[in-house]
């Protein structure tokens, strides 16, 4: 007779079937010279071995293969110490359905931070990844889930990369898809919630630390109709067959698609963020950290650059991001904007060359681009007088202060700027004869 209760635990971890396992027996009989039950007698005494240990569950599941998540329905509620006003927040609760061993964490809200760090605590309690991961369809993991197309937010489906755990929604509207993580759901909801009611958590942090100690306890309750605990299956059956964990944990991050402008830069929070010059004019995706970002095109990242202390309009340039005659690249260069001020007139031709010669000319493209374009709602001999009068006001006068000369008339600035100085300053022939 084989030994069933050592192969019950090998049927229970991923890959293994009773046909693999029947296949090993025969060989170590065959090995001993020893008789040896036919597969399906093999299966027959298996069965009933599983159905009188109440180990049916390894029928259904396999040890480390998913792990079920969902929101639970109640809210959870703590006090803020400043105010004592009472704060509601979500609870995150995920299952592994074979050993029914939980993880809860409380949250401030639903949105996507909160749900992808909960699932990186929930790891990390675990200790082990699972093959599997079977959310709900909610928008912060799943953009899109019909009969022909599975769409899994980028963010989420990063994260589940990083893990290499496999995203695998329930179908819309099948909840026995995921039994196991509903009726714990409600095993949880009725074990820490109502056994939390009596304590007083000041903040979030109060809260989960009090919340992992009932947590604990839940899993550590014996089985009513079984030896052991959710706990002690998950020890002694479950944990060693997770996948191991990564070597860090994953960070957070957003994605957004940015256009490379011709100035060879990307626009991010109205800061400006150089690339390599041949991706001008090209779409490409930006991930976004907390303290940086990196450019990506498809699978390949082209820079990165930090975030902290950046001003709004700024630049952040890298040297090597340039092309080498920057002045004749591209199809807007200085050269061609330093021609079209040429034919609006002489001060407008000054003042871009003046914007020109501060730093690298990548950086004055748009500013240049709206300035000179300014021509069109006004005309260019407007542009031309605003630009004058600019430059008798500053040697590096900029955009915003010709556009103000524009819409407040560049008739009364002339009178205005021309006899002033006349009488304060200048004197004529006549006194210089004397």
């Amino acid at each position: 007779m084989p030994d069933y209760a050592a192969l019950s635990k090998s049927l229970a971890q991923p890959g293994v079937t009773m046909q693999l396992l029947w296949e090993e027996y025969v060989d170590v009989c065959r090995h001993n010279h020893q008789p040896y039950y036919r597969l399906t007698q093999f299966k027959r005494y298996f069965n009933d071995y599983l159905n009188k240990q109440s180990f049916t569950h390894v029928m259904k599941h396999k040890a480390g293969e998913r792990v079920e998540v969902d929101w639970a329905g109640s809210k959870i509620r703590w006090i803020d110490p400043d105010t004592g006003e009472i704060i509601d927040g979500y609870l995150f609760v995920a299952v592994l359905p074979f050993s029914g061993y939980g993880f809860a964490l409380g949250c401030y809200d639903m949105k996507q931070p909160s749900w992808i760090n909960a699932h990186i605590q929930m790891f990390e309690y675990f200790q082990g990844v699972p093959i599997v991961t079977v959310p709900d369809n909610l928008k912060t993991g799943i953009t899109k889930h019909t009969r022909t197309m599975l769409k899994i937010n980028e963010t989420y489906e990063s994260m589940a990369n990083h893990y290499h755990t496999i995203i695998l929604p329930t179908r819309v509207r099948k909840p026995k898809d995921k039994p196991s993580v509903e009726n714990t759901v409600k095993s949880l909801t009725t074990h820490i919630i109502a056994r939390m009611r009596n304590y007083q958590c000041f903040g979030l942090d109060d809260y989960n630390e009090h919340l992992r100690k009932e947590l604990d306890r839940f899993n550590q309750k014996p089985f009513q109709k079984k030896p052991g605990s959710r706990f002690s299956m998950f020890n002694d059956m479950e944990r060693g067959v997770l996948q191991p964990l990564p070597t860090m944990p994953f960070e957070y991050c957003e994605y957004k698609t940015v256009k490379v402008y011709n100035n060879s830069h990307i626009s991010y929070q109205k800061h400006h963020y150089s690339v390599p010059y041949q991706y001008i004019g090209q779409s490409l995706k930006l991930k976004i950290y907390a303290r940086k970002i990196q450019v990506w095109d498809q699978d390949r990242m082209l820079c990165e650059h930090g975030t902290l202390s950046k001003m709004p309009g700024g630049y952040t340039t890298v040297a090597e991001h340039l092309p080498e005659n920057s002045a004749t690249h591209g199809q807007w260069n200085s050269q061609r904007y330093l021609k079209w001020a040429r034919h609006i007139g002489p001060n407008v031709h000054l003042v871009v060359e003046t914007m020109f010669s501060d730093g690298p000319e990548q950086r004055h493209y748009k500013r240049v681009h709206a300035l000179l374009k300014l021509a069109d709602t006004h005309s260019d001999s407007a542009l031309n007088e605003a630009c004058q009068h600019a430059l008798e006001r500053s040697a590096t006068p900029g955009y915003r202060l010709i556009k103000q000369l524009l819409n407040a008339g560049t008739s009364h600035l002339k009178s205005s700027t021309s006899e002033s100085p006349e009488q304060s300053f200048l004197r004529g022939a006549d006194y210089y004869e004397q």
